[in-house]
């Protein structure tokens, strides 16, 4: 270790040090840390004894790193502008990368340099957030699309050429007008099984994108109805309940809680290979609890939701983000081979009930 100048912060200085929540150290233009405050011992790991034996170089990730950093210092020191802060990366006690927003300054004896002091503060987690969101926001807009062209092709496919065919017929016996009506009879009679067939493929089409039972009935309806819907094919035992008082709820909380629903059924009839499936309820005075369970195959669940756009969990990620969008959250308990429970807590009262369009 190089002999220094640097003195201890005097009294007042050294409580703001000692106690600040940015990690601050000094260093001399070797690069060796001099002092570093409790909350560098936090960051990087290492005990501030430890980190008073470090150089620069021993945190860094990469010897190119730390070479553009003692460039950045000569240059400051040569009073040259640098821009400020900057991003850096660090290697942790333990191995782990942290990356860091900092800013660094001069530390000046009359003229002379005698190093440089450091303030970081670890924003790891927040680009880790922000990439996440930029994963989530793609792939929403990806599955948009596909949607919308489903949408579309099933329009085309099942309902235009039903029509079609009926507006054939209709012209046919327009064409034939003079026969007997009792001629017609069959005819029409398959017309109208046509038309119920092309209005029925509407209506189903109609509610797969907004269910008419929601805005008619309200949120326990139309949660009736998923359950109802997800038992239709029989492979599946459901159950539903009810509990507590009732309380008038916004169109925009109704809306996003059975959207929650709907996808936590998506996922179960897709990948939950479920026998059983219990839907429940509670309103409590201040906060919904909807509680959806299956005796599925459960999965492995990553302890940080922000992966789950990421990690391709697209349905699990877009129930938190509509959660949130009405102050409220999700937990999600499940295990290989024991299922999964969604449980979803949103506040009565949505503060920002415009987010929820």
């Amino acid at each position: 270790m190089t002999e220094t100048r640097f003195k201890p912060p005097a009294l007042c200085h050294r409580c703001l040090f000692e106690n600040a929540s940015d990690a601050i150290w000094f260093y001399d233009r070797k690069g060796h840390i001099v002092y570093a405050n409790r909350a560098s011992a936090d960051l990087t790991g290492y005990t501030r004894t430890e980190l008073k034996q470090k150089n620069l170089k021993d945190l860094l990730t990469t010897a190119s790193e730390y070479d553009q950093i003692m460039d950045m210092n000569a240059r400051m020191a040569a009073g040259a502008e640098v821009k400020m802060p900057y991003e850096q990366k660090i290697r942790r006690h333990d191995g782990s990368v942290a990356v860091l927003r900092m800013a660094t300054t001069l530390v000046k004896s009359a003229d002379e340099v005698l190093g440089f002091q450091n303030i970081a503060r670890d924003i790891t987690e927040e680009l880790r957030r922000q990439q996440s969101m930029k994963s989530f926001v793609q792939d929403v807009i990806r599955a948009q699309e596909a949607e919308r062209k489903r949408i579309s092709r099933e329009l085309h496919d099942e309902v235009a050429p039903l029509l079609l065919l009926l507006m054939q017929k209709i012209d046919n016996l327009g064409k034939q007008s003079e026969r007997d009506i009792a001629d017609c009879k069959p005819q029409l009679d398959a017309l109208r099984s046509q038309s119920e067939e092309a209005l029925e493929s509407l209506r189903r089409i109609a509610q797969d994108l907004r269910p008419r039972i929601l805005d008619d009935l309200g949120l326990i309806p139309a949660l009736e109805w998923l359950t109802e819907k997800l038992a239709q094919d029989g492979q599946i035992h459901t159950e539903s309940n009810i509990k507590g008082r009732e309380v008038e709820l916004t169109a925009e909380i109704q809306l996003l809680i059975f959207r929650i629903a709907q996808e936590a059924f998506n996922n179960i009839r897709k990948h939950s290979l479920a026998t059983w499936v219990r839907l429940e309820l509670e309103f409590k005075p201040k906060a919904i609890l909807l509680t959806i369970q299956d005796n599925g195959k459960g999965f492995n669940l990553s302890e940080q939701t922000d992966n789950l756009a990421q990690n391709g969990k697209l349905g699990l990620a877009g129930m938190h983000e509509r959660a949130q969008l009405i102050g409220g959250h999700i937990h999600i308990l499940t295990h290989p081979g024991q299922g999964t429970t969604v449980i979803a807590e949103v506040p009565t009262i949505n503060p920002d009930a415009n987010q929820a369009s």
